[in-house]
């Protein structure tokens, strides 16, 4: 049974950090100059808003309370005694520091992304004790981290293509940068997925994935993966060679991959909307 308001409020969540942390470090690996305080401190504002609410809610559902007639010694021994609720505390701490920062793209990148990173406590990663609890919650902090840095730098990238300002050169030059980084990232996502799949579904239960909606889902999820994959591959090695300065004219290649890249974009909320939902499921769901 989906709980429509948990996956959208886990959806919520997820989208803001995965898109703060990637923004704040697209400029390490990017366009040095791509930078957008504005929006880091709009999204951080929106994460601690966001999380705000998802912690009153799971607090709400823990103790069969309502958001209205939660305690406050409640809510005070949720945060302080639970690793979700420890966790929420990590998480605001780190979004309120992201603020002061955003012209610092090192720092406002290691607390954005210890904002994520505190995710890897409210989700199937959860489920694990001791030494597998830390390899699980290792490989879900590592996929967050390049999903984040992933989806950050298309955000950038379909806003320098978008704007009439942006020069075909330091497009080209952002794209063919990116490129190298993108192939670490999915190489680092790839790994970490099947990490998480282990861990979450295991060897006795994959036989059985296709029969539950959970096993549904995560096959929804892997084709939108694919279908970025393919955009990525397509932008990388046949639409961003033809903005190189020879090129005769750019405008067909700019048109193209705006079109290419909002569509990858566009799969990647796509998966992130799936993720909220399977993280409300059991895999035998």
């Amino acid at each position: 049974m989906i709980d429509a308001a948990a996956a959208i409020t886990r959806f919520a969540v997820h989208l803001d950090l995965l898109l703060l942390f990637g923004l704040a470090v697209y400029p390490l690996h990017g366009d040095g100059a791509a930078r957008r305080p504005g929006w880091l401190i709009a999204l951080a504002v929106a994460g601690l808003a966001a999380s705000l609410f998802a912690f009153a809610s799971m607090a709400a559902g823990m103790t069969g309370a309502t958001l209205a007639t939660l305690d406050r010694e409640t809510v005070t021994m949720i945060a302080l005694e639970t690793d979700p609720g420890r966790a929420f505390l990590v998480r605001i701490g780190a979004l309120a520091l992201v603020v002061p920062f955003t012209w610092r793209p090192g720092i406002a990148g290691i607390f954005a992304g210890t904002a994520l990173a505190s995710l890897a406590w409210s989700g199937h990663a959860a489920m694990h004790e001791g030494l597998a609890g830390m390899a699980h919650r290792t490989a879900d902090i590592v996929h967050l981290l390049a999903a984040g840095a992933w989806m950050g730098a298309l955000a950038l990238l379909l806003a320098m293509i978008a704007s009439r300002t942006t020069a075909t050169a330091r497009l080209h030059d952002a794209l063919s940068r990116f490129g190298t980084a993108g192939s670490i990232l999915v190489g680092s996502i790839l790994l970490t997925g099947l990490a998480n799949l282990w861990f979450i579904v295991g060897t006795d239960a994959l036989a059985r994935l296709p029969d539950t909606l959970y096993g549904r889902l995560l096959a929804l999820k892997l084709l939108a993966f694919l279908a970025m994959l393919a955009l990525a591959a397509n932008n990388r090695w046949r639409l961003t060679p033809l903005l190189r300065g020879d090129a005769v004219d750019a405008a067909p290649a700019r048109r193209a991959l705006r079109t290419s890249i909002g569509c990858e974009t566009a799969c990647a909320v796509a998966i992130v909307a799936l993720v909220a939902i399977l993280g409300n499921l059991s895999p035998l769901d």
